[in-house]
């Protein structure tokens, strides 16, 4: 999760303070982008009005998770708002629009697929670790979770060295695991 996910929180919670926030943060930048593009000053504001309540509707009704700025994401939803009013509005042609204002950096597709692939590798490491033996799954887990192996050798009734040993052998074997398997052939 991004840490501009807070944005999308003060939008959930109706947070005044937060939302007053996003307001002073980004309204220029929206309003600018608008009025750089046949639009009013009133007209950015509209936009953003509008492209806040998409967002809010997005986080509250499909589970929205921010995968990259707030600002990208608050621009790319005003720039495409702004493109469907122009086109109604049919003031201009949308292709004649100054793109290099539309230039901004969107990199939330990337962001995404980077952010899935991750979470496909997670799963597949994961069920890995569950086709070890109990003992290796049991350390493996134990470790993933607490830095401390000392108290983890403790409460498996180990000594930490070979709690250590144990702990070697169970991720070479799982390294050979992630090797052979075909998600991690594929991506390396």
């Amino acid at each position: 999760m991004h840490s501009d996910q807070k944005y999308i929180q003060f939008l959930l919670q109706n947070n005044g303070e937060g939302i007053q926030h996003i307001y002073r943060k980004f309204a220029d930048k929206v309003v600018a982008l608008i009025r750089h593009n046949s639009g009013t000053d009133d007209d950015g504001f509209d936009m953003l009005q509008e492209s806040l309540v998409d967002i809010y509707h997005m986080a509250k009704y499909k589970d929205f998770q921010l995968t990259t700025s707030f600002e990208s994401f608050l621009l790319l939803v005003s720039k495409r708002k702004w493109l469907n009013e122009l086109k109604k509005r049919k003031n201009k042609e949308v292709t004649n629009v100054e793109n290099y204002v539309f230039d901004i950096e969107d990199d939330s597709q990337a962001v995404y697929r980077e952010h899935m692939t991750l979470v496909e590798k997670e799963k597949i490491l994961m069920e890995l670790v569950d086709t070890l033996g109990e003992r290796c799954q049991e350390i493996i887990k134990r470790c993933m979770v607490s830095k401390n192996q000392e108290k983890i050798a403790i409460s498996l009734g180990l000594t930490y060295a070979y709690l250590r040993k144990k702990k070697s052998e169970c991720m070479a074997k799982l390294g050979e695991r992630v090797k052979a398997h075909p998600f991690f052939k594929a991506n390396s």
